[in-house]
């Protein structure tokens, strides 16, 4: 499927961009590629994986790894793995999310060091620092015990490195 969103280069790296006006409800991309346990997850991967369910996480293959934070995003997930607009956006500008809110009735696990960050983003309630969860209405997310316990054999490891 065409998505209505291109990677381009910016100051920080790269990003996704809108190709054309975009009204609230419209799919930029789509979240794909291969998944495995938190611990088979490689290091250079760990700022493209998103959890799925439980203890297996996606490593986005797809544009979509592009897509920055913002504490006023203007695109989110939905429940089949696609980026959708939550306004409206215009053409050229950068699609993003929030990395780190969380919608009730979710749970994202653990909060992974190395994905903290200074955040650059301008808008009005940015946090400055993106190194928790936080809930919808912006107030510190506290998760139930999250615990890894899953060992990958060998050739679980061996599939996830063919599929990358």
């Amino acid at each position: 499927m065409k998505y209505p969103s291109k990677v381009d280069i910016c100051s920080y790296g790269k990003s996704l961009i809108a190709t054309s006006y975009l009204p609230i409800g419209i799919a930029v991309q789509k979240l794909e590629g291969p998944t495995c346990s938190w611990n088979l997850v490689p290091d250079e991967e760990i700022c493209y994986a998103i959890l799925i369910e439980n203890n297996n996480w996606m490593i986005i293959q797809t544009d979509a790894r592009y897509i920055n934070h913002s504490c006023d995003p203007n695109c989110k997930i939905d429940n089949e793995l696609r980026l959708i607009t939550v306004r409206p956006v215009s053409k050229g500008e950068e699609l993003t999310i929030s990395y780190n809110t969380v919608n009730e009735g979710e749970n994202p696990g653990f909060w992974d060091p190395r994905w903290s960050f200074n955040c650059c983003c301008g808008a009005k309630n940015c946090q400055g620092i993106i190194d928790k969860y936080i809930s919808v209405d912006g107030n510190h997310w506290y998760p139930g015990i999250y615990e890894i316990h899953e060992e990958p054999s060998i050739a679980e490891e061996a599939e996830i490195i063919n599929n990358l």
